[in-house]
């Protein structure tokens, strides 16, 4: 059984344990599907288009020098490890599965190596006290058509960029995902804020096709 299809009756599973009372109001979009970055350059209706890159994070003076210290083979994407959302979202071809359950919106990538699997929780806050993980603890809530997603509770093991910015433990995302264009795409946009390594808040945008098609394994093999 491929891990997908494995996640998938997974979640079906524990879906009945949360209160339907979480499950989104029924004038919300249905966001379930497959979906994969455009490529960079393209552009869509109304002039929509990629924009900005994790690159062009702002640093504070110190967080730069220690950028420069950094071994860049030890990049966790080389590495075949989690790169967190910030990096994941904004790579060419993410391609991604979105899955609703009561309480919980479930994002698995395709390249799961560096995206792993994401769960946003829209039926909660944030405890008051956060474990440390790859991906942080994701709260979502909708605004008219818009999903709002609060992350924070970032380890230390990731990466802003892939050259070699660091973050700190106040690392925070703010992420607003909406389906554009009769649904055949969505419209990404996350702002990312750290006052203990970023010189000022950034955001970048990226657009997303919805496919008729599955996610499939996608092995990530250690460079020579």
């Amino acid at each position: 059984m491929r891990w997908l299809a494995f996640v998938v009756t997974l979640f079906q599973a524990v879906a009945p344990a949360y209160p339907q009372a979480a499950r989104a109001p029924g004038n919300v979009p249905d966001l379930r599907g497959v979906y994969q970055a455009i490529p960079s350059g393209t552009a869509l209706a109304g002039g929509r288009k990629n924009e900005g890159s994790p690159n062009d994070v702002a640093l504070l003076p110190a967080a730069q020098q220690q950028m420069k210290t950094i071994n860049l083979k030890g990049d966790p994407a080389r590495l075949c490890q989690p790169v967190g959302p910030f990096r994941m979202m904004a790579r060419d071809q993410t391609k991604i599965e979105l899955v609703p359950a009561p309480g919980l919106i479930i994002m698995l990538f395709e390249d799961i190596a560096h995206g792993y699997m994401r769960t946003i929780h829209t039926a909660r806050a944030h405890p008051e006290k956060l474990e440390p993980t790859w991906l942080g603890d994701a709260i979502g809530h909708w605004e008219g058509d818009t999903l709002i997603v609060d992350t924070a509770g970032f380890n230390d093991r990731t990466w802003l960029n892939e050259r070699g910015a660091q973050h700190s433990d106040k690392l925070h995302l703010m992420e607003r995902i909406r389906p554009i264009l009769n649904g055949t795409y969505l419209e990404y946009k996350v702002t990312a804020e750290d006052p203990g390594v970023m010189a000022k808040p950034y955001t970048y945008t990226r657009y997303y096709e919805k496919l008729k098609t599955e996610v499939m394994d996608d092995v990530c093999e250690f460079p020579e």
